[in-house]
């Protein structure tokens, strides 16, 4: 049996931190929360749940989250990275390891728009904003892929040492699968629900989108040098 971890990156979710912890250890060996400077319960909840919990002292952004996370594995050959906000199924980790174990893909990427009608469920605002950096991600790393911002993700031991980890915050999604494709790893997506009706984020998703795409433009830039 492959031995797995989880890693969640966390910022003041203690609304949905327990049960996310609880249902991701369903599915595999550990779970490990990455609490991003909480000023909530994340972490005493965290640790109720079953979870392994790193604290950082202030709020880094999910980038550090991610590669604090990362420092931990140990010798588990899968990696699933969830968010912590409740927005992931968590009954849909199989399908996101099952690629990973049957087809010795490197990166599995969750996908809220690989079908048409889960477009139906997303905020119009949001999508647009998500095409614009889709299209960025992709141009920038030649891949063709329908949700670069997804957070919820499985990953072969063999990925890891691929990313560089420069970002520190939500642009990292994009870094990730930039450095996936430069690097030659094995890419496919699957899909994956979500629900927007927890949505816990403290961030302008607009002004927040145009962070990102600003970073991946800055990215493609360096690459060219």
């Amino acid at each position: 049996m492959v031995k797995s971890v989880a890693i969640i990156p966390a910022y003041n979710e203690e609304i949905a931190i327990g049960s996310v912890v609880l249902r991701t250890l369903q599915y595999v060996d550990r779970v490990i929360v990455i609490d991003d400077g909480s000023s909530d319960k994340t972490s005493q909840i965290a640790k109720l749940a079953g979870a392994e919990v790193i604290k950082h002292t202030a709020n880094l952004g999910k980038g550090q989250g991610l590669k604090t996370g990362f420092k931990y594995i140990d010798d588990e050959e899968m990696i699933v990275l969830i968010d912590g906000d409740g927005q992931n199924n968590p009954d849909e980790i199989p399908n996101l390891m099952a690629p990973i174990i049957e087809e010795k893909i490197d990166f599995v990427n969750g996908s809220r728009y690989i079908n048409d009608d889960q477009l139906e469920d997303t905020p119009a605002y949001r999508r647009v904003g998500q095409k614009v950096l889709d299209k960025a991600t992709n141009i920038s790393s030649g891949l063709d892929i329908t949700d670069s911002q997804s957070g919820f993700r499985a990953l072969s031991k063999k990925a890891i040492p691929c990313f560089k980890m420069k970002e520190s915050g939500f642009a990292i999604e994009s870094e990730m699968l930039s450095d996936a494709a430069k690097n030659g790893l094995k890419i496919v997506e699957v899909p994956i629900s979500v629900r927007y009706d927890v949505d816990g984020s403290t961030k302008n998703p607009i002004s927040h989108g145009v962070k990102v795409l600003l970073k991946i433009i800055k990215n493609m830039e360096l690459r060219k040098k």
